[in-house]
């Protein structure tokens, strides 16, 4: 057996040889290179010719395999089937939704029809749901209470003084009860909370002689609804005087400005009676919508007025802390919305806000505006609406229609109450301001500015156009003036240049005669002389002359013959020559 020194040995003689050999191959490869270069590659000998097999021929080749069709699934198999049985299909499917449809809608409206002749049973026993109204003492007030009790409920309602009471239960006949609540006073909530509570275990109709009798326990009330009026301002009332519409502040209101507001003696008393009172009372009424919303065919609302015109996008000048009141009493509602969604208890309370535009107090009258004031009554519909739902159309009060027309009311019903929502709005100018409150801001700041904009730059115009009037006018009087200055120095030229000569009227013959004389050489030499003024040659009889020492004509004396004595005559020469004269 060879050692791990021979093993060694061996490796070694064998890279030995390897190393020698490796310049005799690469010499060879060389030579190789060199002769494929120089004459190519070797030709290969032709390979001989094999002998074909004349038995057999050629065979061709065979045809592709069919393709095989991919299994099919379920829905091939039924598809298959429906289109093989279309025709009995669509007879069956045609047959079994006619059937489905009437007897669902015969159901549907056999229940429909059921549930309202029960209520109007509950009804025929006495009125057995309450609506608690809070501001029934203002004219929107009387019209809600006057419907809800032609729809047969019982209305416990607010007022704000003591004086109003016997006022608002006159409405009701024994089925209102009012309560006084200043919404202005917080500590006057407590009270009515508990008045409340007690009216709600009387007996309605209130009875005369015992107006605080019991109810039985199995006819106790239950409370259904409550409606606040109180966020609406004055101005979003109707007015008792107004025939148009427009009613006008009350003394006590704030300002229309913040500017001019003062926050703690002004604002703080409008905020607590439009938002906060409301919202405790809403708070405190929470209770008792559980228990109401424990009966079958019972939805409590709360329905909350608000202002829907200028103030609920804040104009400027229009009532501020209106805006700011109403801005606030929307946003906490719908905060109470969604959190009531989340209450087991009181899940199926709805709350509802309507912006309430402007309102006629009556009949209106025409008007040159193209917006004209909205009936209240369509408020007081609209009230009437959400709180009763589809009962008002399908109660014993409602006219007798056909299943069909029922039907269809129904749809229309529920249409209309997905479209509109949980906050809509009535009377004029509301739906105009409501949808200008969605707009951005960059968009409704200068639609706010513009009017005030355009009425500014409207008095700037007419403040230019008088100032312009004035200085015509001004320009007028002073053209007048120069021409009147330049016709006075006219008339003053015209004056200088007449020379007035004054002659007395001699005493006799003689001295008239010597006195003409003296004139006429006189006048000869003036007129030699080149003086503008000449006197005539003849003058008068009755001329009077001057004194001689003074000039100044001699007292007239009376001559024989009826000629009086120093008579004065007057001579105007003008510059012409022309002379006329005058008695003096």
């Amino acid at each position: 057996m060879p050692t791990l020194q021979d093993v060694e040995d061996a490796i070694g003689a064998l890279e030995n040889y390897v190393a020698a050999q490796i310049p005799i191959i690469t010499r060879g490869i060389q030579r190789l290179t060199d002769d494929l270069r120089r004459y190519g590659p070797p030709e290969l000998p032709p390979l001989p010719e094999m002998p074909s097999i004349p038995l057999f021929a050629s065979i061709p080749p065979p045809p592709p395999p069919v393709p095989s069709s991919p299994p099919q699934n379920l829905n091939d198999k039924v598809g298959g089937w429906v289109v093989s049985h279309r025709r009995g299909l669509v007879g069956a499917a045609t047959v079994v939704g006619v059937g489905l449809a009437a007897g669902g809608w015969i159901y549907w409206s056999s229940k429909r029809i059921a549930s309202a002749a029960a209520k109007a049973q509950a009804r025929a026993k006495g009125a057995k749901e309450v609506v608690v109204l809070l501001g029934a003492d203002s004219p929107l007030g009387h019209l809600v209470i006057q419907d809800l009790r032609a729809n047969d409920y019982i209305v416990i309602a607010s007022v704000s003084a003591p004086e109003s009471v016997s006022e608002v239960e006159r409405l009701g006949k024994g089925f209102v009860k009012a309560l006084v609540l200043d919404p202005t006073d917080p500590s006057s909530t407590a009270p009515f909370l508990r008045s409340l509570q007690s009216t709600l275990s009387l007996k309605f109709p209130i009875a005369p002689g015992d107006p605080y009798a019991p109810c039985p326990p199995s006819e106790i009330p239950t409370l259904v609804s409550m409606i606040s009026l109180l966020s609406l301002s004055p101005a979003g009332q109707p007015s008792t005087t107004d025939v148009g519409g427009s009613a006008a502040s009350l003394p006590g209101d704030p300002p229309a400005s913040i500017v001019d507001m003062s926050i703690p003696k002004e604002y703080l008393p409008h905020l607590v009676a439009t938002h906060l009172t409301p919202l405790n009372i809403i708070q405190s009424l929470l209770p008792l919508f559980r228990t109401s919303n424990k009966k079958a065919n019972v939805k409590p609302t709360i329905v909350v007025a608000l202002p829907g015109g200028p103030e609920s996008t804040g104009l400027v000048g229009q009532q501020a802390a209106t805006a700011m009141s109403n801005s606030a009493m929307a946003k906490g509602l719908e905060i109470l919305r969604r959190e009531i969604a989340l209450t087991p208890d009181v899940a199926g309370t709805r709350v509802v806000v309507i912006d309430v535009g402007k309102l006629a107090a009556g009949r209106t009258r025409p008007s040159r505006r193209p917006r004209r004031p909205t009936d209240p009554q369509r408020f007081a519909d609209a009230v009437l609406r959400v709180v009763g739902g589809s009962q008002i159309f399908f109660g014993p009060h409602a006219p007798q229609r056909s299943l069909f027309a029922n039907s269809l009311l129904s749809l229309s019903i529920a249409a209309g109450d997905w479209w509109r929502g949980n906050r809509f709005s009535v009377g004029a100018g509301a739906g105009t301001y409501s949808a200008a409150s969605y707009l951005p801001l960059w968009i409704l700041d200068p639609l706010i500015l513009l009017p005030q904009r355009l009425i500014a730059y409207r008095d700037w115009m007419r403040q230019k156009t008088r100032n312009l009037r004035e200085d015509v006018a001004r320009e007028r009087q002073r053209r007048r003036e120069r021409e009147r200055e330049k016709e006075a120095q006219r008339e003053l030229e015209e004056n200088e240049g007449k020379q007035m000569v004054v002659v007395p009227k001699p005493r006799d013959r003689t001295t008239s005669q010597s006195s003409a004389a003296s004139a006429t050489g006189s006048g000869n030499g003036d007129a030699a002389s080149g003086s503008p003024a000449s006197v005539p040659s003849e003058v008068p009889d009755n001329a009077s002359e001057p004194d001689s020492e003074n000039g100044v004509p001699s007292a007239p004396a009376s001559e024989p013959g009826g000629h009086h004595m120093g008579e004065s005559w007057v001579m105007d020469v003008d510059a012409e020559g022309h002379a006329s004269q005058t008695q003096a």
